[in-house]
């Protein structure tokens, strides 16, 4: 009889800036920069911002949202991902909700239960351009002068 070796321990590198421990149950927000591993339960939603990474090991899980650049999922998250630049989903990992992202790779075992929306950077910066120059719902519609 074969047996499944345990995988290590996910990492994106030598260095996690913070890690939230497999005992831990956390709520609330988090915004950061750099790596964070989660090891325990997270409820809330989750935001990195330049080149961010989180890292969701077998043993954790979260329940909120998440917009991060990078994921790399071995545990269970309940809500809607965006992963701007990329998504890895290993074979412990299980997404529940939608996502976003632009590189998505998911392992055998792995499992997505949403949509998939692949992000078009050249579409986005198009919607984006378009956005600014429209005026804002703030600003009054011109008045044109009314023949009497």
């Amino acid at each position: 009889m074969m047996k499944r070796k345990k995988s290590p321990a996910p990492s994106a590198g030598a260095h996690i800036d913070t890690l939230i421990g497999a005992h831990a149950r956390f709520k609330g927000e988090l915004e950061f920069e750099g790596a964070v591993r989660i090891d325990g339960v997270f409820e809330g939603d989750i935001r990195a911002s330049n080149d961010g990474t989180l890292i969701v090991s077998e043993s954790a899980r979260i329940e909120g949202e998440v917009d991060v650049p990078n994921l790399m999922l071995h545990g269970a998250i309940q809500g809607n991902v965006r992963a701007s630049k990329t998504l890895t989903i290993g074979p412990t990992g299980r997404l529940n909700g939608d996502v976003e992202y632009a590189a998505f790779s998911l392992a055998e075992g792995g499992a997505v239960n949403g949509r998939c929306i692949r992000i078009d950077e050249k579409a986005q910066a198009r919607q984006h351009a378009a956005q600014s120059t429209r005026p804002s719902a703030a600003t009054p519609p011109k008045q044109t002068p009314q023949s009497a």
